[in-house]
């Protein structure tokens, strides 16, 4: 009986034991089929009952490899319009601060225009398209967030396309007026909020250096109350300094919030940046927030996997997108790959006014999402699911797009090891 191990991953939580195929099978295991698939990655010969031994080979003959394939053309499914390159705050692990002069600048309605009309344009026959209002701080310019969404709206109609909308906001500006606007606008909402009062305040400061937290929190808290059936997410960034990060997550489930993402800083900063001897933390406070999960009626950002769309996993096994399928729009209308690649030299992809696109650029991007450009890859259980990882922060830990960044890997493999076991606590396992 062979095992292609990259194709199957065994593990155990809480003394329940699992077996995960790459393609979105997952299988809760007695002691007798863990021992048994434990001996297989070990290379050994079974001794078990028949039982198990013909429930097994039925599901390792089971399996078929996924053909990865590359879309026929460049189609642009996703635009990150960076509305506002100003902000009103000043947080400590802003990505943004590698490039002072991208600073202190709004996108003219003009480009916000251009960008939906190269959208649509670009998208071809793709007919669900996306744009969001990222920054600096979007709600700085609002008023061009709201004519643009109108602007957009209407050209969807007319062009056959569904055009969905998020704003990414640090939610200083969210009081109820604006709150208003974006409801009756139908905008999706990301919140920047890290726990409670002292988490928060540590590293996401006001620019006089106070805290922002009780600014923000009323905020939030109305946000939650009017989008109780979903239409927002709250999320955090924990670091060094903060790994008790379930706490966070206790705390936004007691302030009433439902949607909720914790991400882990991707630094340079020795003080800042998770590292491997973290790991062993992290594990931990993932099950602490898993075992929440289970319990309470809450969403978490990472545990929500697309497993019952299997025609998704060929588009995740192509990776992010990044300069393919989505792309960043400057206040001044340059594009480039992601909003995490604005500003460093060597990544840009043409811009708005001139209409120049690098065409062989994009073409470069496409080969570098795909699993198939990262060696590291190529024997991982969760690469269909990863994609790869993210480029930018490849790129910002290592300046190698193709070389995943190791320990955001290992926190990915955790993750979705604490999603298949909710699963499988909510029934949704096949027993052998």
């Amino acid at each position: 009986m062979d095992l292609v191990t990259r194709d199957w991953h065994l593990f155990s939580i809480r003394g329940e034991h699992f077996l995960f195929n790459s393609l979105g099978s997952l299988y809760q295991l007695d002691e007798e089929a863990r021992s048994a698939m434990d001996t297989l990655y070990r290379g050994g010969s079974l001794d078990i009952s028949e039982d198990v031994y013909g429930e097994i080979e039925e599901i390792l003959s089971s399996y078929k490899p996924l053909e990865i394939y590359e879309p026929e053309d460049l189609r642009l499914k996703s635009l990150c319009l960076n509305v506002s390159h100003s902000c009103n705050m000043s947080c400590s692990y802003c990505f943004a601060t590698h490039n002072l002069s991208y600073r202190m600048s709004l996108m003219p309605l003009e480009i916000a225009c251009r960008a939906i009309d190269f959208l649509i344009d670009s998208s071809k026959d793709i007919k669900n398209i996306e744009i969001d209002f990222f920054g600096g701080e979007p709600l700085l310019n609002l008023e061009v967030v709201k004519n643009a969404t109108i602007y957009g709206k209407t050209r969807a109609l007319n062009s056959g396309k569904n055009l969905r909308f998020t704003l990414t906001t640090n939610g200083l500006l969210l009081d109820s007026k604006t709150l208003d606007l974006l409801d009756e606008l139908e905008i999706s909402i990301v919140l920047s909020l890290d726990g409670g009062e002292d988490t928060h305040n540590k590293f996401r400061r006001l620019l006089n250096g106070g805290g922002s937290f009780k600014t923000i929190l009323p905020n939030a808290k109305e946000l939650a109350e009017r989008r109780q059936d979903g239409g927002y997410y709250i999320r955090g960034t924990y670091t060094a300094e903060t790994l008790n990060f379930s706490d966070s997550f206790k705390k936004f489930v007691d302030f009433g919030f439902r949607y909720i993402s914790l991400e882990p800083v991707v630094t340079n900063d020795p003080k800042l940046s998770i590292r491997e001897e973290h790991l062993p933390v992290l594990r931990a406070e993932y099950q602490k927030i898993a075992e929440e999960c289970l319990s309470r009626d809450v969403k978490f950002f990472h545990f929500e996997l697309p497993m019952e769309e299997g025609a998704c996993l060929p588009r995740l096994a192509r990776g992010c997108g990044a300069g393919v399928e989505y792309m960043a729009v400057t206040p001044s209308g340059e594009l480039y790959p992601c909003h995490q690649f604005v500003g460093y030299e060597g990544f840009k992809l043409g811009d708005l006014y001139t209409g120049h696109i690098d065409e062989s650029l994009r073409k470069q991007f496409l080969r570098l999402n795909s699993i198939d450009s990262k060696e590291a890859c190529n024997n991982c259980w969760v690469r269909y699911l990863c994609g790869g990882g993210c480029l930018a922060n490849n790129y910002i830990m290592s300046k190698n797009i193709t070389e995943p960044y190791s320990t955001g890997c290992e926190i990915q493999k955790m993750r979705i090891e604490y999603a298949l076991w909710l699963r499988a606590k909510k029934s949704l396992e096949v027993k052998v």
